[in-house]
């Protein structure tokens, strides 16, 4: 019988402070179902289930210039950068 654990779904702030269903897993007990550190991982939906499968890494970009790196980068990693690049300015 496949091993069950009692989780709950929280309530985290999302994007613009709205209120986001949000599920927690951790444990060592991932590792022994192949989920360790860095796996890539996929969720589908079926039938009122999760279903977690372990996936294959995305393939590295294989135009490395700066303008994909910088297109790449989520909006608080762009702030952090021009952050960075301002004090290093001053």
């Amino acid at each position: 019988m496949a091993e069950r654990r009692k989780l709950k779904v929280y309530n985290t702030s999302g994007k613009n402070y709205v209120p986001t269903p949000t599920i927690i897993l951790k444990g060592q007990w991932l590792k022994q179902y192949g989920f360790d550190k860095h796996t890539p991982i996929q969720v589908s939906c079926e039938e009122g289930k999760l279903i977690i499968e372990p996936r294959e890494p995305d393939p590295e970009p294989k135009d490395e210039s700066i303008e994909n790196f910088i297109s790449s980068l989520s909006g608080k990693q762009l702030r952090v950068l021009e952050r960075s690049l301002q004090n290093r300015h001053r």
